[in-house]
């Protein structure tokens, strides 16, 4: 780790982590530790310092630890500009609040979409970089985090470079497999992996406080693969999404509360199709 002022970094990630929304465990809202929410930022700056990064879903808030941290001088390096797509309403808001409350406007906006449908066309291609965390795929073989990864895939420039955290657990055989499809769909589609930290992240989870998530780091290869378009993923992709017999048929997690800087108490549900 760079040389970081560990008191200050703690007070810093303190602040973001009070301002980010309970988490939903149907959703796998999962929120990493917090020394791990830092280790996982240090890493990042290495490879996203300077660069335009889309952020789909972002929960653990590591794109408000990545501006707030740089913005207090804690890390010496860090993101031109943070977008974070996210399909709950309170996440959105929160960050909308912590960044206006700090000033960081200029740094780091939200907006509310769901994975399932096709990328918005402003932002096919138009990213140096993408960072995501999904619901990690145990009954589904790691198809939810391949559904992530080609909504990262469909933002990325040319030469872009990609990031994603997954469940990893060499006593689990679903985390071994979701980790070689997600191996492949890189082989397949133009991306170089620079670099994989096994077993980096632990998670505040009650019925597997074991489980372990590795961070790998992919850059395009030039142009190869490079998206001009997307679809709506199919029926199938949608299955067993957080888990057996738990598809993906929510739209968007709506805050009735309209964000704020405490978590907000309550929330309903929109459901795909209205």
């Amino acid at each position: 780790m760079a040389n970081i002022d560990l008191r200050e970094a703690f007070n810093a990630l303190s602040d973001i982590v009070v301002n980010r929304p309970t988490p939903l465990r149907e959703f796998d809202q999962i929120y990493m530790k917090i020394s791990d929410m830092l280790l996982q930022a240090e890493m990042m700056i290495r490879w996203m310092d300077g660069k335009s990064m889309v952020f789909l879903g972002d929960g653990d808030a590591i794109g408000l630890t990545l501006v707030h941290l740089n913005a207090q001088g804690i890390l010496d390096r860090g993101p031109a500009h943070v977008h974070v797509l996210d399909f709950d309403e309170r996440i959105v808001n929160s960050i909308k609040a912590f960044s206006a409350k700090v000033g960081l406007e200029g740094k780091i906006s939200a907006e509310l979409y769901n994975v399932a449908d096709p990328l918005p066309n402003r932002h096919i291609a138009a990213f140096e970089a993408f960072y995501t965390n999904p619901p990690f795929g145990e009954s589904n073989g790691g198809r939810s985090v391949q559904a992530f990864l080609r909504r990262g895939d469909e933002a990325l420039a040319a030469g872009g470079t990609g990031c994603v955290v997954m469940a990893d657990d060499p006593t689990l055989p679903w985390t071994r497999e979701a980790l070689l499809q997600v191996q492949r769909y890189f082989a397949n589609n133009g991306f170089v992996i620079r670099e994989m930290l096994p077993k980096f992240h632990h998670y505040h989870l009650d019925d597997a406080p074991e489980l372990t998530s590795c961070s790998i780091v992919v850059v395009r290869n030039g142009t190869e693969g490079i998206k001009r378009y997307s679809e709506r993923l199919s029926g199938d992709d949608l299955q067993n999404f957080y888990g057996m017999h738990s598809p993906l048929k929510v739209k968007y997690i709506r805050d009735c509360l309209a964000g704020g800087e405490l978590p907000p108490l309550d929330h309903y549900l929109e459901l795909m199709g209205g």
